[in-house]
């Protein structure tokens, strides 16, 4: 990343958060796991897991946006972290 001044509003997308290889194996493997399930119930398992793992990560990119800010002094958009809204 490019060095910035204090205070610097900067977009996610200015640092390296493109998925891995893996992650793009695993997300493969779940929606496929979702496409060919005929059971509801698995289906609310399968959410509920993707759900935990939604919010857990979400909780790591506000721990590690507060550190940019707190030891960079870069400032990231609220909008850009905040989860989108459901809508059933």
């Amino acid at each position: 990343m490019e060095e910035l001044s204090p205070g610097t509003y900067v977009s996610l997308s200015a640092f390296d958060i493109e998925p891995t290889l893996n992650d793009k194996f695993w997300e493969e493997k779940v929606k496929r796991s979702i496409q060919e399930s005929t059971s509801v119930k698995e289906l609310r398992e399968i959410a509920t897991l993707l759900v935990t793992i939604a919010t857990q990560r979400q909780g790591v990119i506000r721990g590690l946006v507060k550190d940019i800010h707190v030891f960079n002094n870069v400032v990231v958009d609220n909008a850009a972290i905040t989860n989108p809204e459901v809508k059933p």
